[in-house]
């Protein structure tokens, strides 16, 4: 079929796809409010002007929500068999609506950059395959974080489309196969910096799991999952005070499905909030959706080896 099967298909080859992730807040917990991951308008581009926030007075209505929807642009280069290279682009559109008053941004984010290292690579083999990568990367600060209202007033950092603070982080990804069973394990911890505005988000924990299944038919594959993600940070940090009510941890659960057809893979996938941590009247995570569409190369050659061996 002209597929390079590794652990998944074109799991070890260069690539280049586009990412969208959506994720919305909505209910009031402590007012026995549900959460509803599309509530009227928190989806769909917003009317009237860029960054709009008339004044309100709180009433914890359950139509209130956050929006966070992000369009990526990502590159992976293999530059060697055990070398990959990572950049991601992402432009963001966050929104955010309580009673009438509503706020908008949206541009360009913050790119991040990492490279990985294959510690293990045992995928040319029949019974149980793997790999083990680990890695470091960097978030570069070219998202507005200084974005304002039309009352001429700061939006908030948290749905600014950038933090304007250079963040460093570390990650590592295990993922292994037996026959048609496969797990994958990703962990990241980040070291977040300081904006001008001497604000930060504090270091921050993410983990993904999954468990997945790999299914051929003809020039198919598919490959349907059952995915975790956790996460975890104190909150936002201004002039070294922790700001109250913006610690973040929760766990999400939920369905996944890739279907790649030679080159071309797409990806689907919906999690919802299993477990998240009260904080005072904040809205409730109400989940997320992933769509992405990649191409993958038959890569065969590298900068830095030529003519790589089979282990």
């Amino acid at each position: 079929c002209g597929c390079y099967m590794g652990i998944t298909p074109y799991d070890n080859q260069s690539q280049i796809s586009f990412l969208h992730r959506y994720r919305a807040f909505n209910g009031y917990r402590t007012y026995n409010q549900k959460s509803n991951l599309f509530t009227p308008g928190a989806y769909k581009l917003a009317h009237g002007e860029h960054g709009s926030t008339p004044e309100y007075q709180k009433t914890y209505s359950s139509k209130d929500y956050e929006s966070y929807k992000t369009y990526e642009l990502r590159v992976k280069y293999y530059i060697h068999k055990r070398i990959e290279f990572n950049g991601v682009v992402p432009f963001n559109y966050n929104k955010s609506k309580q009673d009438t008053a509503i706020a908008t941004t949206f541009g360009i984010g913050d790119p991040n950059f990492f490279i990985g290292y294959h510690l293990i690579r045992k995928i040319e083999v029949e019974k149980m395959q793997q790999r083990l990568i680990v890695g470091a990367g960097i978030k570069i600060p070219s998202g507005n974080y200084y974005d304002k209202d039309v009352a001429g007033n700061r939006i908030p950092l948290l749905l600014q489309t950038g933090t304007g603070s250079i963040d460093y982080f570390t990650y590592m990804n295990y993922i292994a196969g037996y026959k048609m069973i496969g797990i994958n394990l990703n962990a990241m911890y980040k070291f977040n910096g300081q904006n001008y505005y001497k604000e930060k988000i504090a270091n921050s924990f993410s983990t993904y799991f999954n468990i997945f299944a790999r299914i051929k038919l003809k020039n198919w594959f598919v490959i349907p999952s059952i995915q975790s993600y956790y996460e975890y940070t104190e909150g936002l940090i201004v002039k070294n005070i922790l700001q109250p009510n913006t610690k973040m941890n929760a766990l999400m659960l939920g369905p996944g499905l890739d279907v790649v057809y030679k080159n071309i893979g797409l990806n689907l996938a919906y999690q919802f909030c299993a477990y998240e941590e009260e904080q005072g009247d904040n809205l409730q995570n109400a989940g997320r959706v992933m769509v992405g569409l990649s191409y993958n190369f038959n890569q065969t050659k590298y900068l830095l080896n030529k003519k790589p061996k089979v282990n």
